[in-house]
């Protein structure tokens, strides 16, 4: 008995080591199936982007490098699977403007892809650096302007609101004025309650792009340089009946000519004349 014990003791022992086999079967090893990994892949983006200084971001992650074209790998990819990339370019055309530029862009994994942000697009957005408009121009715009007591007249980016206040002050029966600055537009609300024009001017923070509805305005005064002035031209259509638009960029202002007057016609009428004075 105690040998028979000892022999099934010995056996149990040698299967631990893997050698035996008591009631299983195992498959041999050549047999065993490992499941694959997915296939991955990487793609190759190429950006065009509209200054040489951009600052380039994907997805939300900065990409490094300069110059106006930039190239780099994606991380590995699922292979087969189509991607959507968000691509920011955001550059300083001059000393005192951003401007900022997204494309979202469909691909498949593994793809080469060029993707080009140098073309002007209705969403872009521009923040300007707030620079206070000089008396002489705030003067020369009131007065081209011919503002009267029927003007309603709104100011995109109104810094201080230095041209609204001499609007109001001129006659017209109501000013507004819109600015993305919250302090700037604190400032703003001060100088109206010290001016008395509480009753007559309005000061609300938010994009002068955003704006959807001018149809009260007889009168826009705008001083936000070249590049918004470009993009404000989605304005037209928007006023009432008619509206005076009546702009001052800084380069004009280094050169000596203080203002330009846009007017747009009716939205009917669907045309936009350009005059400019000094």
């Amino acid at each position: 008995m105690k040998l028979i014990l000892l022999l099934v003791s010995a056996l149990l022992v040698f299967d631990m080591h893997g050698t035996a086999d008591l009631g299983r079967a195992h498959a041999p090893r050549s047999l065993q199936a490992t499941k694959p990994a997915a296939t991955q892949v990487t793609s190759r983006i190429t950006v065009t982007v509209p200054h040489d200084e951009t600052e380039l971001t994907v997805q939300g992650n900065v990409i490094a490098g300069t110059g106006t074209s930039r190239t780099f790998e994606t991380s590995p990819l699922q292979k087969g699977v189509t991607y959507r990339y968000t691509f920011t370019a955001t550059w300083q055309p001059n000393t005192y403007t951003t401007m900022t530029r997204s494309k979202t862009v469909s691909f498949r994994a593994g793809e080469r892809l060029a993707v080009d942000l140098r073309k002007d697009d209705p969403n872009d957005r521009v923040q300007v650096q707030y620079v206070p408009t000089p008396e002489y121009v705030v003067d020369a715009m009131i007065k081209l302007a011919g503002v009267s007591a029927a003007d309603v007249v709104y100011e995109p980016g109104c810094g201080d609101a230095r041209i609204t206040i001499a609007a109001v002050k001129s006659g017209a029966r109501k000013g507004v004025g819109i600015d993305i600055d919250a302090d700037r537009v604190a400032e703003s609300r001060t100088r109206v309650k010290e001016a008395g024009l509480e009753g007559k001017i309005e000061i609300r923070l938010g994009d002068a792009l955003d704006i959807q509805d001018l149809s009260e305005a007889t009168v826009v005064f705008l001083y936000m340089g070249d590049h918004f002035t470009c993009l404000s031209g989605r304005f037209c259509g928007r006023p009432s009946r008619w509206a005076r638009a009546w702009c001052h960029t800084a380069s004009q202002w280094v050169t000596g000519s203080p203002t330009r007057q846009c007017r747009w016609t009716t939205p009917q009428a669907r045309s936009t004349s350009f005059t400019f004075g000094s």
